[in-house]
């Protein structure tokens, strides 16, 4: 029967203004399967326009299938919105629903996870090798000449006997010495010229064996600096006529801004 349907799908009791109302109340009160298009719209739920023109269900609407009216049966249930945050979105949106907001941030999120981050291109990586050291007696040191074996971004630079740095900014900095010589100790300083002034920013100092077979040590040291634009790094073993490697293993310096 309509109306025992329609009590079925729509609520277990009916209100009684649907029932007073005098377009619907010959409907309801129908017998004949005729009247069955009527009722199928009445229950149809009700569609929203979608992003491009098409019909997208609105969230919780009530959806029931329609049967025979011959005696037939059917199920309600909610049919829930998508959970896609982009038609959630303009789902609360149309509504007037203040989580839209929300649910917009949600998918604006989603999207800036997956983007690179932008100063992943910006941060400067450096890693020399030595190509050749000079010996300078009237100062008593020996100075390493590097080549670049590993470059990322602009902020460094190689020239030389020096490193400079176009890019402010904090930076881990690294020295490695591989001594070939008997003198009792061995080692190195890495200094900063600029702004007007030089400083030591770390040294290492290494015992080296008295037999020159055996005459083998490496120097590493490391630490974070803030180094400033036009700063001129070096490298400098204070002692003339220094024996060590020129592997790129065993003698390297490099920077990496953090």
């Amino acid at each position: 029967r309509p109306s025992s349907l329609l009590h079925h799908c729509l609520h277990p009791h009916p209100p009684r203004h649907l029932l007073a109302t005098p377009l619907l109340r010959p409907q309801l009160l129908a017998e004949s399967p005729a009247h069955a298009g009527l009722i199928s719209f009445l229950a149809k739920p009700q569609r929203a326009p979608g992003r491009h023109g098409g019909p997208r269900p609105r969230a919780g609407a009530l959806s029931c299938p329609l049967v025979e009216l011959g005696g037939g049966s059917g199920g309600c249930g909610l049919r829930h919105g998508s959970a896609d945050p982009t038609n959630r979105a303009a789902d609360l949106k149309e509504r007037g629903d203040p989580a839209a907001e929300e649910w917009r941030a949600l998918r604006e999120g989603r999207r800036e996870s997956v983007a690179e981050s932008p100063g992943a291109e910006k941060r400067s990586v450096l890693h020399l090798v030595p190509i050749n050291i000079t010996s300078k007696e009237d100062s008593d040191v020996t100075e390493v000449m590097w080549q670049p074996a590993l470059q990322r971004g602009r902020g460094l630079e190689a020239q030389g006997y020096v490193v400079r740095v176009w890019d402010a900014g904090v930076y881990l900095l690294y020295s490695q010495v591989l001594f070939h010589d008997e003198t009792f100790t061995m080692g190195q300083m890495v200094s900063r010229e600029g702004q007007g002034r030089q400083e030591t920013l770390f040294r290492c100092i290494q015992s080296m064996p008295s037999n020159p077979d055996w005459a083998y040590n490496s120097c590493y040291s490391a630490g974070v600096f803030h180094l400033h634009q036009g700063d001129i790094l070096s490298v400098v073993i204070p002692r003339a006529r220094a024996k060590l490697s020129l592997s790129p293993h065993g003698t390297f310096l490099g920077l990496v801004k953090l």
